[in-house]
């Protein structure tokens, strides 16, 4: 059995970083450092200097940097669920298990309803910066009346992307750019009273 091994090795502080020009600052209790021959810089710092979102799970010892669902697609419903809705007395959003639209079955939906004219409802999600792009299918939900709708995307309260849907259409598929979004704002303006379903993905 080999017996554990005490190292001694040499620090040096004070190194300077350079980005772009620019000398970066950092905190006192993250300072760069050479041990070794290496050059160590604090994760955290470097990461919010170049824009990427950060995030530490305490469970699986992992620190994630950038887009931590890269390659995976997660229900909306699932990694964001919305936080609030509105649009009126008459109109609601509401989250279905499954819903028909053009004969087909959908699976995590959600429904935006209007009973009563024309309404907009609309849903908030936290996106906190950790996804690129929302996808996914919107369309008129099977058995409601024929009626036209705009569904409006919205990111930290910039416009993002609009699509036109027709009552006759099959469900409209969906790509929204959505990295580096904080708060992400859905709005469906129904032009009478119907409803419309949108499943979506983040990834």
């Amino acid at each position: 059995m080999a017996s554990p091994r005490t190292e001694t090795r040499q620090i040096t502080y004070g190194i300077r970083v350079n980005f772009n020009g620019q000398l970066v600052q950092f905190d006192s209790d993250s300072q760069p450092f050479v041990m070794g021959g290496r050059t160590f810089l604090p994760l955290r710092a470097m990461a919010e200097l170049l824009g990427l979102p950060i995030d530490f799970d305490p469970g699986t010892n992992t620190a994630y940097v950038g887009n931590r669902h890269a390659g995976v697609r997660t229900p909306l419903n699932a990694a964001a669920p919305h936080f609030d809705s509105g649009g009126g007395d008459w109109a609601s959003v509401s989250r279905l298990d499954s819903v028909a639209m053009g004969g087909v079955i959908y699976q995590n939906a959600l429904r935006f309803r209007s009973t009563w004219g024309a309404r907009s409802p609309f849903t908030l999600h936290n996106l906190n910066g950790q996804f690129r792009v929302l996808s996914g299918y919107v369309g008129r939900v099977d058995g409601e009346p024929m009626i036209n709708a705009t569904i409006r995307f919205y990111g930290d309260g910039q416009h993002l992307q609009s699509y036109e849907l027709r009552a006759t259409d099959m469900p409209v598929p969906i790509s929204v750019f959505v990295e580096g979004i904080t708060q992400l704002r859905i709005t469906v303006a129904l032009a009478n009273n119907g409803s419309y379903a949108l499943i979506a993905y983040l990834e």
